[in-house]
């Protein structure tokens, strides 16, 4: 009988749902992350850039990892959006006010839906694509961005549990990917022929 794996290559968390929910219908979970989040040296241009936000401006948080770095940098006094329900908790943990949650958790999505045209601070990764400044400034947005942390590319875990997966005719290998950072540092750990093997699922942003 085949055995289902799933392969989780986002940063490390405390509290990984999704490594829960996979575990609690019986899929094995291996995690191989594929990028590290790395905090800024200087977090003062971070700090400079909130700081000169209007109360009616927004402040565009794009991952929970962007609100830890917006809660140690400064306090915000703008409107604030989170791109899905896990950033806006998390915004909501460290005592900022999310104004806007998108119907669905992407960055084209929240740039067609957010409310405008205003100003907008994007504080994301310094990896981050360019869908989401594109769609304001055509919508008539004035979009600043600043980088909120370093995604640094490379796996960290059992590369080798992951190859011998996919080498088995016994199990069904599926690669759960948040970000094009994730998926290049898979790719560099696992080879595209062997990778080509399981399934690659992206998961929306959080």
């Amino acid at each position: 009988m085949s055995e289902t794996i799933a392969v989780l290559t986002h940063a490390a968390r405390e509290d990984d749902a999704l490594a829960t929910e996979l575990r609690a219908h019986g899929v094995r979970v291996l995690e191989l992350p594929c990028i590290t989040i790395e905090h800024l040296a200087d977090p003062a241009p971070l700090a400079v850039a909130i700081g000169s936000l209007g109360a009616d401006d927004w402040l565009v948080v794009t991952s929970p990892a962007g609100a830890d770095a917006i809660a140690r940098a400064a306090a915000v006094r703008s409107r604030v959006a989170a791109i899905g329900t896990v950033t806006a908790s998390r915004c909501a943990s460290h005592g900022i006010g999310v104004d806007f949650v998108p119907s669905a958790a992407t960055g084209a999505t929240l740039a067609r839906e957010l409310p405008g045209p205003r100003r907008a601070l994007l504080a994301r990764s310094d990896r981050a694509l360019p869908d989401l400044p594109r769609i304001l400034r055509e919508r008539g947005f004035t979009v600043d961005a600043v980088v909120a942390y370093h995604a640094r590319v490379g796996a960290r875990g059992d590369v080798d549990a992951v190859r011998r997966a996919l080498s088995s005719t016994d199990e069904r290998v599926a690669f759960y990917v948040e970000s094009p950072s994730a998926l290049d540092g898979l790719r560099a750990a696992i080879g595209p022929e062997l990778l080509s093997r399981g399934v690659i699922t992206h998961v929306a942003h959080r």
